[in-house]
């Protein structure tokens, strides 16, 4: 379409029609005004000629000399022969019949004239231009001559006006579309050369150092310039805010990162070192040792899931998931479910094995069914919903308890800054890196009434 053209192309053709509307403006005011000076100038010089027919008449009219007449009028006609417009010449009694003309076959001898060709004097009528001049003498009108010119008469002249105008406006264009073309692409450049710079400014590492072109002048193209220079300043110096607050967040992250695993593991060290400390004591009862054992072996497991929680990048070879895995996280929920009196729906239409490790979704279901009881109240309710779609694993898991802060959302799966229903801020952080290992997709929606997680997990082997 014209509107989706470049200004290269635009700006140029304006030009050119620009030109076209005049000259072709200018050609009919000078075809009008040639056809009117023409047929002025015809009339004017039919009123002469009919003026000296008269004179020249009135005698063999009053003698009754046709064969005199007649050769005053072929006289005339052998007179306007040598002219562009040759009149034909018609002689009218007092009574209104031919007494002569120069064709008598057209106009026989008292024949009789229509009252169209010569009702009124310098009059168009039919196919002729017709000029009346009455014979006058001092006994009153002896007659009339009758002029009469063809209507194409005018033509010629207006046909030459016409073809000279053509050419004249031919060469003017010649001699303009190559001056506005070569502007309006001159005028156009600086806009089209900013317009290829702008998808460029997504892609640049350093937007202010792109290539943009000079423009001095202060017009809207110029003002256009501007602007754009002082928006790629503004938008270099935003992304090195933005790069200088990532950086930030990575060590803060780091930071937090550091303080929970010293958390998490001075805890569990903390209760070895008084088991051992409490057996020193007390060695000799005969189940402390047993019991020492115990809790030195929970303490190292606890320390062992956190750092494992550090490496969830390490892919465990398990077994591919089935009902009974499902079953079983469910059996390991129940017991806190049951501790806050609170209602668990659960739904699963996994009825087979699936062709995904059974160890990291367990993971995935427990840590987030973990977080939705701790969140609910008393008799609180959760839902957890599993689909197999044949394609991807759907796991839903709901509660209505307290909601997630807003501003707290955009971090939820940062290390160490989960909401306080996480155990230790680590696992939806591990829930989502093994949501993107398996190239998966996790999303959380959280209002007053209703937090809802959403994670899909691909199938190994099922079509997308």
């Amino acid at each position: 379409m014209l509107r989706d053209l470049s200004y290269r192309l635009k700006l140029p053709l304006a030009f050119i029609v620009a030109v076209l509307l005049t000259a072709i403006a200018l050609a009919g005011t000078s075809a009008v005004r040639a056809y009117e000076t023409t047929r002025a100038q015809l009339f004017a010089n039919a009123q002469r000629i009919g003026a000296v027919l008269a004179d020249a008449l009135a005698d063999p009219i009053r003698k009754d000399a046709v064969w005199a007449a007649y050769l005053t009028v072929q006289s005339l006609a052998s007179v306007e022969s040598a002219q562009s417009a040759s009149p034909l010449a018609v002689v009218l009694d007092s009574a209104g019949r031919v007494f002569v003309s120069s064709d008598p076959e057209r106009f026989p001898v008292l024949s009789s004239v229509a009252d169209a060709i010569w009702s009124a004097a310098g009059q168009e009528s039919g196919e002729h231009l017709v000029v009346r001049v009455p014979i006058v003498e001092t006994d009153g009108v002896l007659g009339s001559v009758l002029l009469l010119y063809p209507r194409d008469a005018l033509l010629p002249p207006l046909y030459d006006i016409i073809t000279q105008t053509v050419w004249t406006t031919l060469l003017i264009l010649s001699l303009v579309v190559p001056i506005a073309w070569f502007w309006g692409r001159r005028l156009a450049a600086p806009l089209v050369r900013l317009a290829e710079s702008m998808p460029k400014v997504a892609v640049a590492a350093s937007p202010q150092h792109l290539q943009l072109p000079e423009v001095s002048s202060n017009d809207e193209i110029g003002l256009l310039s501007q602007r754009f220079r002082a928006m790629l300043k503004d938008l270099a110096e935003k992304r090195e805010i933005e790069r200088r607050m990532i950086a930030t967040e990575r060590l803060a992250a780091v930071g937090r990162v550091a303080a929970g695993v010293a958390h998490e593991i001075n805890n569990p060290l903390g209760g070895m070192l008084n088991a051992l400390s409490t057996y020193r004591r007390h060695g000799t009862q005969a189940d402390l040792g047993e019991r020492t054992i115990s809790l030195l072996e929970r303490g190292l497991q606890q320390i062992r899931t956190t750092v494992g929680a550090l490496l969830v990048e390490a892919k465990l070879q398990t077994h591919p998931l089935t009902p009974e895995d499902l079953e079983d996280v469910k059996t390991l929920v129940l017991p806190e479910v049951n501790k806050k009196y609170a209602r668990l729906d659960w739904s699963s239409n996994v009825a087979s094995s699936m062709a995904i490790p059974s160890t990291q979704v367990r993971q995935i279901l427990l840590n987030l069914l973990i977080n939705a009881v701790k969140a609910v109240g008393d008799h609180g309710k959760i839902v957890c919903d599993i689909r197999n779609d044949g394609a991807r694993l759907r796991i839903t898991v709901e509660d209505d308890g307290t909601p997630i802060p807003q501003g707290q959302v955009d971090r939820l799966f940062e290390p160490f800054s989960g909401t306080e229903a996480s155990a230790n801020g680590l696992g939806l952080w591990v829930t989502y890196q093994i949501v993107r290992q398996f190239r998966g997709d996790i999303a959380v929606d959280s209002h007053p009434g209703l937090t809802r997680f959403r994670v899909e997990l691909p199938i190994a082997g099922a079509g997308s």
